[in-house]
């Protein structure tokens, strides 16, 4: 018997792979290697290598499993803290979504690694390329064939092989009939590897000014280019590039020609602070709100409130003084803004206020500046840190506060995997660092106001604005009555014009608020009835007039303005409804001399458009804003003294439980830009359905009656806050298919609750919108007393789905769904 002593057996760990696997996979840890749980490791996955998240140590396996070893620690510490693991696995549990896929969404890094196919020339190819080679005519040996072969192997003698990228991007149009007779023919081999991330520059670019005396001789797309950046500067090329259709080497082109500026770009937009404005004094109202949440910050408890503040009521100044309490304590803090649109008149006060402390983090952001602005506040630089939705995960010590600005938003809940909802993952965040999370609006969704009613958060009341000034009249126009006495269906109305008038000659300032974007809804044909539809979507294609494209919102397939109707063939097409490109454009023609600007969702994908646009209007520089929702909240422009709202009931018609409260919300919150300097404010809204207890209570800015009366229908109906609700979506490219997965998912359910009451189902049936992105869309809608044994039921139902083999994809589960569209 020896006397050796075994070595210790190599410690194992569970990972949550970035994947769409249900649950973490064991790994092997090499015994040279130090790992511990938050740290982001390399490992193999199938045939690949992957990034994932260290969840926890595990003691065994089953006999006969095979275990494999971690390939590699991407950083020498965690990335995500203890408080954070919880949370990224809190929301896989209750949104069942693949942890992680949640941890993915979570750290918004640059990945260590890409995946690249390389190709290189087999024996035959060799062969093949000698024979062409040696060949006496010259057509063979300068032809495609012996030029594309001839590539492959000049690459691979440096390079063990050629990037198909790039010999896809050398030799163009020929490069697909080229490759599949190569492969054919047995010429290439292939190999896939993974290659370290380099970093590829970041450009800022800008008109080099004005160029008097040159004639404007520039390509299609060079004009395309000038056009854009005539509406603002782009912090980063990649995003102007694709808004026109163009390539960095057309932006050299025009740099070398003296059109435009290219800069390096610094990589952080945290440089952007101005000079502090000094702090306002707070009213007695805006004190005692304070004290109390500085109150509650101090006990260094987890506090949740709600802060129901009408507008221009002084919730910011609130808010960056929270902020800096808790720095005094040497504390952290986060604020979740719902839109980007949003951030650069908040990013400017905080950035004022705190100066180099701060960090900034949303989706518009170049990958670059994501990652730089995830280590600051990692590494303790950036203590506060302002952003949008994801945010929510950024990896702050010692969080103080967390606030969460014009919380019944939409934008909050994400809807792709993982389908989290910002606000609420907060309020979870919040209780794991014991700190005060501050929910505020001035319309707050009836689930956070029930809450507050409940006694489950401190509901805390500013209900008045800022220096005793009156809230905006309001006053509804009937635009039925409109109709009859005109007979033209127009989007001013008379009353609306004349009160535009009459700001431009007061040189006061004018927002017009329509929440359709685009130019027309859609092209129809007059002699057959049809509307010109997406190929992929069941929803009908929007006239853009700037792009001269029909292009669909929800995948974004587009097509060029067809002559005749590809149903008829009739040449009898017209353009029906209005989009804000529309209405811009009306105003423009209406009113003569006006500086007339649009601010919508086409004009904020490039940050340099929306914050010249913004810039300039609270400057004076432009008399007329028209907008979609991007301009009905979050700024304040006291130069507003009048809002018209276009089409105010066009939300109301939508087969949705929430129209009502979006309607409310958006029509009230429009109505608070208004007034907001030292004159009173007046706002007209025009709607064919004013009777509607939406518009009239949002008209009287009472939010207290629509809550009311709101929650009488969610009570009878057993909606959402009165009841927990969960949306199952069954898709599939093949209606046939996607009928079948709901019927068995449906089937799945009676099972799954019959033995338990408390349970409403609804469905399967075709979804409002029955078909988005080549996928056809059945849907079931779940109620339930209690959110944890609806929570239950959906796992179980995943199970099931497992066991009869329906793929993962197939069956969307939305818990706490904000639309059933």
């Amino acid at each position: 018997m020896s006397n050796k002593k075994a070595e210790p057996a190599p410690s194992l760990v569970k990972v949550a792979v970035f994947a769409a696997l249900r649950d973490p996979l064991t790994y092997r840890v090499p015994n040279s290697m130090d790992l511990r749980v938050g740290q982001r490791v390399l490992v193999p996955l199938g045939r690949r290598r992957t990034t994932g998240i260290v969840v926890e140590s595990a003691a065994r396996v089953a006999p006969g499993i095979q275990v494999r070893e971690v390939l590699r620690v991407l950083e020498s510490e965690p990335v995500l803290s203890p408080e954070l693991l919880t949370v990224g696995l809190w929301i896989a549990e209750y949104y069942l979504a693949p942890p992680g896929e949640v941890f993915r969404a979570m750290l918004p890094l640059r990945a260590e690694t890409r995946r690249e196919r390389l190709l290189a020339l087999s024996e035959r190819g060799k062969q093949r390329l000698r024979d062409l080679e040696s060949s006496l005519l010259e057509e063979v040996r300068a032809g495609d064939e012996a030029r594309f072969l001839r590539f492959v192997a000049g690459q691979e003698n440096s390079n063990a092989g050629v990037p198909l990228e790039t010999a896809r991007r050398k030799l163009g149009m020929a490069f697909a009939d080229l490759f599949s007779q190569a492969m054919a023919e047995g010429w290439l081999t292939t190999s896939d590897v993974e290659r370290e991330r380099g970093r590829r520059k970041v450009w800022s670019v800008r008109l080099a000014g004005p160029l008097p005396g040159r004639p404007l001789r520039l390509s299609p797309v060079g004009k395309r280019i000038m056009q854009a950046l005539e509406r603002g500067p782009a912090d980063d090329h990649r995003a102007l590039i694709k808004e026109a259709r163009a390539t960095l080497a057309h932006l050299g082109r025009l740099q070398r020609e003296g059109w435009i500026e290219l800069r390096e770009s610094a990589g952080t937009v945290e440089a952007q602070a101005g000079i502090a404005p000094p702090a306002l004094a707070l009213t007695p109202a805006q004190q005692a709100v304070l004290d109390e949440l500085v109150g509650l910050i101090e006990s260094r408890r987890f506090h949740p409130a709600l802060l129901h503040g009408v507008t221009a009521s002084g919730k910011t100044e609130i808010y960056l003084r929270l902020i800096e309490r808790a720095l005094e304590q040497d504390r952290t803090a986060l604020m979740l803004v719902p839109e980007i649109a949003l951030t650069p008149a908040m990013q400017f006060q905080i950035l004022a206020r705190f100066e180099g402390r701060v960090a900034v983090l949303h989706s518009g952001l170049s990958e670059s500046e994501r990652d730089n602005a995830w280590w600051r506040a990692r590494r303790g630089e950036a203590r506060v840190v302002l952003g949008t939705r994801s945010a929510v995960f950024a990896p702050l010590g010692n969080l103080g506060v967390i606030i969460v600005d014009e919380e019944q938003e939409a934008s909050y809940k994400q809807e792709e995997t993982p389908r989290y909802h910002g606000r609420d993952v907060a309020v979870v965040r919040a209780r794991l660092e014991r700190a005060l999370v501050v929910l505020g609006s001035a319309t707050p969704s009836l689930e956070s106001y029930f809450n507050a009613r409940e006694g489950k958060y401190r509901l805390l009341k500013l209900e008045e604005r800022i220096g005793g000034r009156p809230l905006a009249a309001v006053e509804i126009v009937d635009m039925r009555q409109e109709f009859r006495e005109t007979r033209t269906q127009v989007p001013i109305s008379r009353r609306l014009k004349e009160e535009i008038d009459a700001q431009l000659q007061a040189h006061a300032q004018t927002m017009i608020l329509l929440n359709r974007r685009g130019y027309s809804w859609f092209l129809l044909c007059r002699s057959c009835g049809e509307s010109i539809r997406c190929v992929n979507c069941s929803i009908s294609l929007t006239y853009h007039r700037r792009e001269q494209r029909l292009i669909c919102h929800y995948c974004g397939y587009t097509l060029p303005i067809p002559s005749q109707c590809p149903t008829c063939g009739s040449e009898y097409l017209q353009y029906v409804g209005e989009g804000t490109e529309k209405l811009e454009a009306k105003l423009g023609e209406i009113f003569r001399g006006a500086r007339v600007a649009r601010l919508d969702r086409d004009v904020a994908r490039r940050a340099g458009s929306y914050r010249k646009i913004l810039a300039d209007f609270r400057e004076g520089k432009i008399d007329i804003l028209v907008g979609t929702q991007l301009i009905s909240k979050g700024h304040d422009f006291p130069g507003v003294t009048l809002v018209g709202v276009v089409s105010a009931d066009q939300g109301l018609g939508l087969p949705d439980f929430r129209a009502a409260e979006r309607t409310f919300q958006l029509l009230t919150q429009v109505a608070g830009r208004s007034g907001r300097g030292e004159a009173p404010g007046r706002v007209l809204v025009q709607t064919f359905f004013p009777e509607h207890y939406a518009v009239r209570l949002a008209a009287d800015q009472n939010y207290e009656g629509f809550y009311s009366k709101e929650m009488r229908f969610r009570r009878m109906m057993r909606y959402p806050p009165c009841a927990a609700l969960a949306k199952i979506v069954a898709q599939d490219t093949n209606l046939e298919k996607a009928a079948r997965i709901a019927r068995e998912v449906g089937a799945s359910l009676s099972r799954v609750t019959s033995a338990t009451s408390g349970f409403k189902v609804l469905g399967p049936a075709s979804a409002p919108l029955a078909k988005i992105e080549g996928r056809y869309r059945i849907q079931l809608l779940i109620k339930s007393d209690s959110r944890a044994r609806l929570n239950d039921v959906l796992r179980r139902l995943v199970d099931e789905c497992e066991q009869r083999g329906i793929p993962p994809q197939s069956v969307i589960i939305d818990m706490d769904p904000i639309s059933i569209m």
